[in-house]
């Protein structure tokens, strides 16, 4: 497919290019030991993980969507802007590691890798210490505790490549990550998008260079659903807060973002790992049809920001409450809004759906959807309301706790008429 430049106005225009990261031998690389504290509840099983990965990729292929595949843009990037280096010393640094010694030795040896390609990847596995020279592994050896098997920790959530980065309009934020397990992440989203020839002319809304455990502002791209060209929806979550919200819309108001942006929407969402992020309680399947959790029926908080919200260095947002229904219909201007609960009337298929992503589809157009098949009580009513669905088999990529928006990054969709 002939290149694009970025363009996502919405959440449902026909998607033609995507990035991707399909889970390898970082999943391999969990144990019960470091499980919990990189974001997992379980240990999948990697290679039927990449199986049914392969699925998914092969749903996007179908509809002729262009994918990118982040290993190989990070790869790309480093051999286009030399600078493997720097690169590297940054990357240890989101992983804590600051003695000058251990920097000097872990630099010695990525940088006898043949090829950048192969670089990235073993930084996204992680490095064992039985596997590294002598030297190295007996430099870190009682690092962290001598149950802790590995030099590097493997970046397992990579997967869920909606998080660290998002397309908004023609420019990209570099999403601030709520965990140290996934800031390493958001230092392969910088150098895309500073040296890769596709991607490096991009206006990019965060660049700091503060170290990112260090900053107060957060927000994940999970949290970030593009509703229209006028309208973009943030979650204050467990993995958002206020002040990242604050200041990427101040970005965008600024700087650009959507083509005719007019309102961020703040909606306030139980801090919760079960509701992390805004997109695993509601994402969009049509112009006028939603997915929601019954959580979020009820009447909610949301706060209005608008460019003449920012007066000096405050913030004076609108509180507006409401029904999700009733807000989308006044922000949209779509009369007839239309719910699908997910798990429909029963509390626990609610439950039980909401928790295997049932919630969290992607359209690859207007009311067609991809979704995760085990969730066939929501399957079954998006088919009633005339859905479109690309039913996906899963039962390790799920572990995870994230389905197929939180496994995409769109980078261009057509404009809706």
């Amino acid at each position: 497919m002939k290149e694009q430049p970025l363009q996502v106005n919405s959440e449902i225009g026909r998607l033609r290019s995507i990035i991707l990261h399909k889970p390898q031998d970082e999943l391999h690389n969990l144990v019960p030991n470091n499980m919990e504290r990189l974001l997992f509840d379980d240990l999948p099983d990697f290679i039927i993980a990449g199986r049914e990965y392969d699925h998914y990729i092969d749903i996007l292929e179908n509809a002729e969507v262009e994918i990118l595949f982040v290993d190989r843009l990070v790869a790309e990037a480093l051999d286009a802007g030399g600078v493997r280096e720097d690169f590297l010393r940054k990357f240890f640094a989101d992983h804590n590691i600051d003695d000058e010694k251990m920097v000097d030795t872990l630099l010695s040896y990525f940088m006898d890798f043949k090829d950048n390609l192969s670089l990235v990847r073993k930084l996204i596995s992680g490095l064992r210490k039985e596997e590294a020279p002598n030297g190295l592994r007996n430099m870190f050896h009682g690092r962290n505790g001598i149950s802790d098997f590995f030099i590097l920790d493997p970046l397992p959530n990579l997967y869920f490549t909606r998080d660290p980065f998002t397309i908004i309009g023609d420019t990209v934020s570099i999403n601030t990550m709520y965990a140290q397990a996934r800031h390493p992440e958001i230092r392969f989203a910088e150098t895309i998008f500073a040296h890769h020839p596709r991607f490096k002319e991009t206006f990019v809304h965060d660049r700091e260079d503060a170290r990112f455990h260090e900053r107060s502002d957060h927000i994940e791209g999970g949290d970030i659903l593009i509703l229209s060209e006028e309208v973009v929806a943030i979650g204050i979550s467990e993995r958002t807060n206020k002040e990242g919200i604050k200041k990427l819309a101040r970005s965008m108001f600024s700087n650009g973002g959507t083509r005719n942006l007019q309102y961020v929407l703040a909606f306030e969402i139980p801090a919760k790992r079960a509701y992390m992020h805004l997109d695993t309680v509601f994402t969009q399947l049509d112009r006028d049809c939603f997915v929601v959790h019954p959580l979020i029926e009820g009447e909610l908080t949301v706060y209005e920001i608008s460019k003449n919200s920012f007066v000096g260095d405050k913030i004076q947002a609108k509180e507006i409450h409401g029904t999700l229904e009733e807000i989308l219909s006044e922000y949209s201007g779509i009369k007839d809004i239309r719910i699908i609960r997910c798990g429909g009337s029963s509390p626990v298929d609610a439950e039980r759906e909401q928790w295997n992503d049932g919630a969290n589809t992607l359209a690859i157009a207007p009311g067609e959807v991809i979704v995760y098949e085990r969730n066939r009580t929501t399957n079954r009513l998006f088919e009633e309301a005339g859905i479109k669905i690309h039913p996906l088999p899963v039962s390790e990529l799920v572990l995870g706790r994230g389905g197929p928006h939180c496994m995409s990054m769109p980078v261009y969709r057509d404009l809706l008429d």
